[in-house]
């Protein structure tokens, strides 16, 4: 099977990303069974034109008799309806046609057999009703009856999901989890900060459940862990993920191969002298050894003793697609060619100076915080955010918390 995840479709890059999509699937002539696993839509935008654009590619693959399993994500929802709620209508009545591939749009929680493998399929779910799963009443812990007890929504939310997926353990011996959802607590490789069960997350102790696996995009950067292989996303949708490597993977029974897509590249360095275009592609300075340092990570942080690692490609750096950020002291773009050399410039997609700041943990260090497993998680970061604007900005803090109610961050 191949993975494909986390799109992010937009007009500005849709082209491109298409083509490449259609490009790994072509060079994967044998692979019949794709996997979309959520969020096609942008961030904060709404694209019609690209989600069609995105659909007519769906139903190409559909004519060329492959079986699509297409995963509703976070981002994915208008009010409650999934952004492709016609299309799925439409094909759930032509699932028996001839000549033609399967397609199915998994907006609920499905379990079925693929390639051998009992698969559920988790999606990015509104709600979850007990009546329509067997599995529900079958297995409740201290852990889900904890939660399911929260005054916080989302910690409920974590309970029903938690407690479903262990009825579905109770059901199957071996199990793969494709799903749309982060782990509690846990810290993974690439990552600094961890998510906890407010953000909406499975528990951590089915990392360390033998007979199971777990496959995932919905984090932007790929690795594997454990019994856990998350597949990042297939493009850098913004400069927060520089220095990072995005790709699309095939699977099968426990070993995957990992193929590098090129959209555009965020790389962010702090240079000790100036730099020259030969630097992109020679085995010279800064540039080159950054990244071979990022293709090593990346190899690095995709090994797990559950997971077997067959192929891991990285062609040369593409200049054109390539946004470079450099972190000077002094932020003066009069001296530019003190930091980046003419000719350098003009082969680069963009390049930006960045004025090197305090580290984050000098920070942190001024202000109040928890110890323990607190600190690392997604929420307690929201949580901070909001005490250090309420305490800096007490007049104007509603301001604040009106804007990051409308971002979704509180």
């Amino acid at each position: 099977m191949l993975l494909i995840w986390d799109i992010h479709i937009t007009s500005k890059i849709k082209t491109e990303l298409l083509e490449q999509i259609k490009a790994f699937v072509a060079s994967q002539p044998e692979e019949k069974n794709l996997i979309f696993l959520g969020d096609f839509v942008y961030h904060f935008s709404y694209d019609r034109g690209a989600l069609l654009a995105l659909f007519e590619l769906f139903l190409e693959f559909y004519s060329q008799g492959k079986n699509l399993y297409i995963l509703a994500g976070n981002h994915d929802r208008l009010g409650s309806s999934f952004v492709y709620e016609e299309g799925k209508q439409v094909f759930d009545l032509l699932q028996h046609q001839q000549n033609s591939g399967k397609l199915h749009f998994i907006t609920k929680p499905w379990i079925t057999e693929l390639e051998g493998e009992k698969i559920l399929f988790l999606p990015f779910c509104l709600d979850l009703h007990e009546e329509e799963y067997s599995a529900f009443p079958l297995w409740k812990t201290l852990l889900t009856e904890e939660l399911l007890k929260s005054k916080d929504k989302n910690e409920q939310f974590s309970g029903k999901l938690n407690q479903l997926v262990n009825g579905f353990l109770q059901q199957e011996k071996k199990l793969t989890i494709i799903h749309h959802y982060y782990l509690n607590k846990e810290k993974f490789p690439g990552y600094r900060s961890a998510f906890a069960f407010k953000d909406i997350a499975l528990s951590e102790q089915l990392l360390n459940l033998p007979d199971l696996k777990l496959i995932s995009g919905h984090l932007h950067a790929p690795f594997s862990y454990k019994n856990y292989l998350c597949t990042g996303s297939a493009w850098a949708t913004s400069s927060l993920e520089s220095n990072q490597i995005k790709g699309f993977f095939s699977y099968s029974q426990g070993e995957f191969s990992f193929f590098w897509t090129q959209i555009i590249n965020y790389l962010e360095s702090e240079p000790s002298s100036t730099l020259q275009a030969s630097d992109l592609q020679s085995s010279v300075p800064l540039l080159q050894s950054l990244y071979l340092q990022i293709q090593s990570q990346t190899e690095k942080n995709l090994t797990s003793p559950s997971f077997s690692l067959l192929h891991c490609g990285f062609p040369s750096l593409d200049p054109k697609k390539t946004v470079l950020t450099l972190k000077v002291k002094h932020l003066d773009y009069e001296k530019i060619d003190e930091a980046l050399a003419p000719e350098l410039r003009t082969q680069l997609s963009d390049f930006r100076l960045k004025k090197t700041s305090e580290k984050v943990d000098d920070l942190l260090s001024q202000l109040e915080k928890p110890d323990g497993d607190a600190l690392q998680t997604f929420s307690w970061w929201k949580e901070l955010l909001k005490a250090f604007l309420q305490k800096q900005y007490p007049e104007d803090f509603w301001k604040y918390e009106e804007i990051l109610k409308k971002l979704g961050v509180v």
